[in-house]
């Protein structure tokens, strides 16, 4: 998986470099190479994405998270959400992943997890979606876009989809946290702490988590676009 953005501030480009400034990560998580994951980044085909990352203007972070098996197993489901400028909603999707025949995900079932996502090994196989299906509508969705995830793991089994479904992601995976990239937005619009506490406490009314892939992905989003509008009442 490629163009992973490293941890800490990431520089802002410059207005000249426009959208279609993109970087090459060196590593991916160590829960993909401890699964024998082929170490290339998660990356996109710069010639596709370019023109989708300007018409998006690049502003538009996506949020996305996946539930597992285990915390060091497999993906079994997917989301994401954004904060759609033009009608003001937030765009989101999940989908189920339906295992891979050598995927050994029913000897890393944790049964704690499933009492949280309370998602089942047979929902999987009866409604789960192939992973070469999942990866083409996110590629189909996403393309060229800069996608970030509050939980380092979500990176590893991104990759992990994506090496089963055998094709290569069109979009952008930084490695910024979730929380640290709002964070940096908030203090960019002027929100104190407790400003930026309201936002926290309005975004969980309006998104809770749910611990699925979809609900805590729009948790996000949801807190991104309040945060960003930077106009929150005392």
């Amino acid at each position: 998986m490629a163009n992973s953005q490293p941890d800490g501030k990431a520089p802002r480009p410059k207005a000249s470099e426009g959208a279609v400034r993109y970087e090459r990560a060196e590593t991916i998580l160590r829960i993909a190479l401890a699964r024998g994951t082929r170490t290339r980044p998660i990356g996109f085909t710069a010639a596709r994405g370019r023109a989708k990352e300007a018409a998006m203007g690049a502003t538009i972070p996506v949020f996305y998270d996946c539930e597992a098996s285990d915390v060091e197993g497999y993906p079994i489901e997917i989301g994401w959400a954004f904060a759609d400028p033009e009608t003001g909603t937030i765009v989101s999707e999940s989908h189920l992943i339906r295992p891979p025949e050598d995927w050994p995900v029913k000897e890393s079932w944790d049964q704690a997890a499933e009492r949280l996502h309370r998602i089942t090994l047979s929902q999987l196989r009866l409604d789960g979606r192939p992973v070469r299906e999942i990866a083409q509508r996110m590629n189909a969705v996403l393309d060229g876009r800069e996608l970030f995830s509050d939980a380092p793991q979500d990176e590893g089994w991104l990759r992990l989809l994506f090496d089963a479904a055998g094709i290569e992601p069109t979009f952008i995976v930084r490695k910024t946290d979730a929380t640290v990239l709002i964070s940096r937005v908030a203090g960019d619009r002027g929100l104190d702490e407790a400003a930026h506490a309201r936002a926290k406490a309005k975004a969980a009314d309006l998104a809770p988590r749910l611990h699925r892939a979809e609900a805590d992905a729009r948790h996000l989003a949801v807190l991104w676009d309040i945060v960003s509008r930077g106009a929150l009442a005392p």
